[in-house]
């Protein structure tokens, strides 16, 4: 998967009003770009399933919580939810450093 693709999908339906308000509400913690969750899930979901492989994709779920947008963090976190049958008691360690 490419967080860059990712990313770019994510800049077109971004609102920097909403940006401004997200960051605001977060107490100016992360970074946003104002894409709401309802708009961030339809764009995840057709995204994450153009992945057919039976593991988990531990690089783009890094590539993604490394970047400084709040929204790439929420995504990631949206492919674990939908890959959650895939996760195994060894990638334990990489979700405790996660959180």
């Amino acid at each position: 998967m490419d967080v860059e693709e990712l990313l770019e999908n994510l800049k077109a339906v971004a609102n920097p009003d909403d940006a401004a308000a997200m960051k605001a509400y977060m107490k100016n913690k992360f970074e946003f770009l104002g894409v709401k969750s309802l708009a961030r899930r339809k764009l995840t979901k057709t995204l994450f399933k153009q992945q057919t492989n039976s593991v988990i994709d531990w690089n783009f779920i890094n590539e993604s919580w490394d970047n400084p947008y709040r929204e790439l963090q929420y995504a990631a976190l949206d492919y674990l939810e939908i890959r959650k049958k895939l996760l195994t008691p060894s990638d334990l360690p990489r979700l405790k450093k996660l959180a």
